[in-house]
């Protein structure tokens, strides 16, 4: 299930995320372990780590950083600096004014900033025959000028609020900006995150009746299938006490290829929050020792790359896998899911309505994706 991982070079904190950054933007994939998680910007002894494939390549790059300054370290601190963006596309409703409150607590943990996004739509306005075709046209720029003045305007107050809550919250100043963008909402949300780059999205979602299909919204979901950024789908219950509140993460895994590069953007992305992994593989009927063998090996990788986490695999058996799944988050307070999207894995069960027609897991727990 996973490549042999080697250690490529050890150095300080600042140093590391330097490499890191350059080797993630040359399509090398690695993580750092043996950081203080209580003072990380003090640690001395950061290892990187890769996949061996990769040593050769990367031994290149770290020989080439050696003698680099100025301009041409640009692409590892713009690397760098994408960890530290946080997108959240708002529509002004409560839905997304909660997820915002979720994205500054993130904000204070990762030391990053805040990018509010807001996607007017162009007003649909039939042409009346009997008025002059620039008459028309005059018509329609002074409605859409007044939609973009009055959103510019809303969302300037919800910058002020949010700033008001980092005060109450001793959040430091956290960077907040805005933009607004003519256009439906998934292909604004899509083309900003190519401009943007951000590390993870933050959406707010909103849940229409009791089908599966509206757990996560049709926006939010083709911004799951559409990006390679991880995505922190919001749901419209869920309620935000604080994001020390937020303690428990389970990653419903399926033994795919692609849980490797998953489960390393989860632990970069939760370094700083200090939280307990759950990794959680549920299955029905008799047992695979196929899959028995592959949790071992995950438990052995956990083991000897991620000694500084607190991690617990679990394989369950349930008659119905959905329902495991919930038993088990209840039991275990879990504070956040995370799974990667699969073509026909564990994602496309909880999409798809006919496996279930009841709303899956509990409306009330954010959900991260990371695509495969």
């Amino acid at each position: 299930m996973f490549d042999r991982i080697v250690t490529i070079t050890s150095c300080p904190y600042s140093r590391a995320q330097l490499i890191k950054g350059r080797l993630e933007a040359e399509g090398i994939e690695c993580f750092l372990t043996n950081i203080n998680l209580v003072q990380p910007d003090i640690a001395t002894g950061v290892k990187i780590k890769i996949n061996e494939k990769d040593t050769d390549v990367a031994f290149r790059i770290i020989e080439e950083m050696k003698g680099q300054f100025g301009e041409k370290k640009l692409p590892a601190l713009h690397q760098l600096k994408s960890i530290r963006r946080i997108l959240v596309p708002v529509d002004l409703s409560e839905t997304s004014i909660n997820a915002c409150n979720y994205a500054l607590g993130i904000a204070f943990k990762l030391k990053a900033e805040i990018k509010l996004l807001y996607a007017y739509f162009n007003p649909v306005v039939s042409a009346d025959p009997y008025l002059e075709s620039n008459t028309f046209s005059m018509h329609l720029e002074s409605v859409i000028a007044n939609i973009e003045k009055e959103a510019r305007k809303q969302m300037q107050e919800l910058k002020r609020s949010l700033q008001k809550q980092m005060q109450m919250e001793n959040l430091g100043n956290i960077k907040i900006g805005i933009a607004l963008e003519r256009g439906t909402s998934d292909q604004v949300i899509l083309n900003y995150i190519e401009d943007y780059k951000p590390g993870v999205v933050v959406m707010g979602t909103k849940g229409r009746g009791r089908s599966i299909t509206n757990y996560i919204g049709s926006v939010t979901r083709k911004i799951m299938e559409n990006t390679e950024i991880p995505v922190l789908a919001i749901p419209e219950r869920s309620t935000y006490w604080g994001i020390n509140y937020v303690n428990r993460v389970m990653y419903a895994t399926n033994f795919d290829e692609h849980d490797f590069s998953s489960l390393r953007k989860l632990m970069t992305l939760i370094r700083p929050f200090n939280m307990k992994i759950h990794c959680v593989h549920i299955y029905s009927g008799e047992s695979d020792p196929f899959d028995q063998a592959k949790m071992e090996s995950l438990k052995e990788h956990f083991k000897s790359e991620y000694q500084d986490y607190d991690i617990s695999c679990n394989m369950l058996m349930h008659i119905d896998i959905i329902q495991g799944f919930e038993d088990y988050i209840e039991k275990n307070d879990i504070d956040v899911i995370a799974l990667t999207t699969h073509k026909r894995g564990i994602i496309d069960r909880f999409f798809n309505p006919s496996i279930t027609k009841r709303m899956l897991f509990h409306s009330h727990i954010p959900l991260l994706v990371f695509h495969s």
